[in-house]
């Protein structure tokens, strides 16, 4: 089944303008960027400092986690863009702010309540709640559609898609993407005789 659902840039950047005013917004802000960078919430929800950043606290060009911060029975691994590189280094002021000692056990994120890791459904919950203030019916894999479409929409192999999504089958990755007018007249635009 294609995702119908396609979200533009303006609209990311409404979505990024509200996170900004609700409370926590930092957490919330960096777990959005996370999905919109193709992390399932499994993936986010239980990071640690020593996934993301080296010993010396340098963000990491790949996040490589283990089976048990994955879907199934695999690890995956997850490239960092330049902005993304960007997003983590600030992130970390924001945690040196509030923990007293960051070790590579650290949780990025944590509820407040309890100072444990989100757990998916409350993440689920929340994004929801996000997107319906923007009358989109979505949650935190929304984002990861997302990346995949955007991914698709600039012309990226299929191959390497399905690779950076972290998907053992192509099929999987084929039913993640969107397509749009535009693109449809873009496409025909490409075939000459």
């Amino acid at each position: 089944m294609v995702n119908q659902i396609f979200i533009d840039d303006k609209k990311i950047k409404d979505i990024l303008t509200y996170i900004q005013g609700m409370r926590h917004a930092e957490q919330i802000r960096m777990m959005f960027l996370c999905s919109l960078n193709g992390m399932r919430s499994i993936n986010f929800a239980y990071l640690q400092v020593g996934d993301v950043y080296t010993p010396d606290l340098k963000v990491k060009d790949v996040i490589c986690l283990d089976k048990d911060k994955n879907k199934g029975k695999f690890g995956c691994s997850y490239y960092l863009n330049t902005q993304m590189k960007k997003e983590f280094k600030e992130y970390l002021g924001y945690l040196r702010s509030k923990n007293d000692e960051i070790t590579p056990e650290t949780y990025l994120f944590t509820s407040q309540k309890m100072g444990k890791p989100f757990n998916r459904v409350s993440i689920s919950r929340l994004f929801s709640s996000i997107y319906r203030k923007f009358n989109i019916e979505g949650a935190s894999h929304l984002g990861r559609h997302l990346f995949i479409s955007r991914l698709v929409n600039a012309g990226t192999n299929i191959c390497i898609v399905q690779k950076l999504a972290n998907h053992r089958n192509i099929s999987v990755t084929q039913r993640y993407f969107n397509y749009n007018e535009k693109m449809l007249s873009n496409a025909v635009e490409n075939v000459t005789i």
